[in-house]
């Protein structure tokens, strides 16, 4: 029992550990990558695969350890958890488009900005995550409890239960707790001292959430987590380091406003964050 306790309390130290490491690029503007994925990426990337192949050995006996009765607990507990893992990547996508909203609308650069960045990174989260467990096929362990090692390639793009690697609800957590924490970073603001501990902390709860209800070996977990705060961290410190894309120009630097004429016009307004456009004075 110790032994299975140690091995969960390792994937949950190693998640922050190896985030901490997808981060490894300066945080400063002035490091600027040519390309939005380096040979640092694949590095990473490797790492990832080679931790989540070593906790993979270990996933059977943690998903038994958390289906045990008093890991499981009473009713309540379970129904607690089970409305916790709501939080995916459906409202966290709609929570950062409302805030690039509610930016626009109250012509706050830093809000939309923040609120568009986050939004992109949790799509291409999403996007990367589903290329890869869609092909992979890894049966749940519901589905698959005495094999953590069951893969149908190419079955993930018709069986929900044969999507488990890598976790999404981990992967959209961190990916959205990573951009506002490095948004903070490229803005050198104190609060992140405060805010990051938090955001991460609960950026662990729905990898746990989904161990718990038995739908993601810890594996998935630890690579969902990292891919995450990859992608956050990427995407928020090229879009500060590198000239706007037309996405951002458009959705960040222009406005609708009436001509005078019954007619509404779309007009350039004050850049807001990220690289220098090459429209901008």
């Amino acid at each position: 029992m110790r032994s299975i306790r140690f091995c969960v309390l390792a994937v949950f130290l190693a998640t922050p550990i190896a985030s901490a490491a997808a981060q490894s690029a300066p945080l400063d503007s002035s490091h600027v990558d040519k390309t939005f994925f380096t040979r640092r990426d694949a590095v990473i990337a490797g790492a990832t695969l080679a931790a989540s192949g070593i906790v993979s050995i270990f996933d059977k006996r943690i998903a038994n350890w958390t289906q045990q009765p008093n890991i499981q607990g009473s009713s309540s507990r379970h129904d607690l958890i089970d409305n916790l893992t709501v939080v995916n990547e459906q409202p966290l996508t709609i929570a950062a488009l409302a805030t690039y909203g509610i930016g626009r609308l109250m012509h706050s650069p830093t809000v939309a900005d923040v609120g568009l960045h986050t939004t992109e990174s949790l799509v291409l989260t999403v996007a990367i995550s589903e290329l890869i467990r869609s092909p992979l096929g890894r049966a749940r362990p519901r589905e698959s409890p005495d094999d953590q090692y069951n893969f149908h390639f190419g079955k993930g793009f018709t069986d929900f239960a044969s999507r488990s690697y890598p976790s999404i609800h981990a992967a959209v957590a961190w990916a959205a707790a990573t951009s506002l924490v490095s948004e903070m970073h490229e803005r050198n603001s104190s609060a992140a001292k405060w805010a990051a501990p938090v955001l991460y902390t609960a950026a662990v709860i729905p990898g746990f959430t989904r161990m718990y209800l038995n739908q993601h070996w810890a594996s998935d977990v630890v690579a969902g987590s990292v891919l995450g705060a990859l992608l956050g961290h990427k995407v928020v410190h090229y879009a500060h380091t590198h000239e706007r894309s037309k996405l951002d120009r458009v959705l960040l630097g222009t406005t609708l406003a009436p001509d005078g004429h019954g007619n509404m016009l779309l007009v350039k307004t004050i850049p807001f964050g990220g690289g220098a456009s090459a429209d901008d004075p």
